[in-house]
């Protein structure tokens, strides 16, 4: 999102743009950093801030943009599965460590064919619909086993503010930007949208290190 003439939309940009730091500076605060959680939390909301500054401080041109985009999309990918596996059967993780190899060697290859520095809406797309695969299986195996305690295991907070992220992004992304033709940039509604779900997200991120205590697992 490029800066505006709207001194108050400016702030609230600004304020989405660094609010990954929230999270990571509780987990330092409250000294939870060694919690199995915490440790990939801190990981997932560091990529989100790298991915996000480029929209707010242009230093970059379009294509290192989309290039830096690109990488930390799949190191986020990367980060997000690592995180949701823990809760996961045997079974199910080496399933998903199968299909996370395949599934990255693919993006590596379209990526090193087409070249880093396109805008891929349907993979961008693709990447969420993934880690939305993901987080509903893990949940499904977090509740089973902590029916009774779901709301004090920080993943659940985390899976929350990820799916509802993830879904909402999907949604806008393929009615909207998708549909767009080549070199034209979000317009208002879909930058505000995503900001809000990414306010709703770190909120959650940020209850989840409030709910965790030390040195636990998910």
């Amino acid at each position: 999102m490029q800066p505006t003439s709207n001194s108050f939309a400016n702030t609230f940009y600004l304020i989405i743009a660094l609010l990954p730091l929230a999270p990571v500076l509780l987990v330092f605060l409250q000294k939870k950093y060694d919690a199995t959680p915490m440790n990939f939390l801190v990981i997932v909301c560091l990529l989100g801030l790298v991915k996000g500054l480029p929209d707010r401080f242009p230093l970059l041109n379009t294509d290192n943009q989309y290039i830096t985009r690109n990488i930390i999309s799949l190191l986020e990918l990367v980060a997000y599965i690592q995180l949701f596996k823990t809760v996961m059967s045997p079974t199910w993780r080496a399933g998903l460590n199968i299909f996370l190899v395949a599934f990255l060697s693919s993006l590596l290859t379209y990526f090193f064919l087409k070249g880093w520095e396109r805008r891929s809406p349907g993979l961008d797309i693709l990447e969420s619909g993934v880690m939305v695969g993901v987080i509903i299986v893990s949940l499904l195996s977090l509740v089973r086993s902590r029916i009774l305690q779901i709301f004090q295991s920080p993943l659940f907070w985390i899976a929350g503010g990820s799916l509802f992220y993830f879904m909402l992004f999907m949604l806008v992304e393929g009615s909207g930007p998708c549909c767009m033709p080549a070199g034209m940039t979000p317009n208002a509604e879909y930058s505000i949208l995503l900001s809000i779900a990414g306010l709703i997200r770190y909120g959650f991120y940020i209850g989840a290190v409030l709910v965790c205590p030390r040195n636990v697992t998910p």
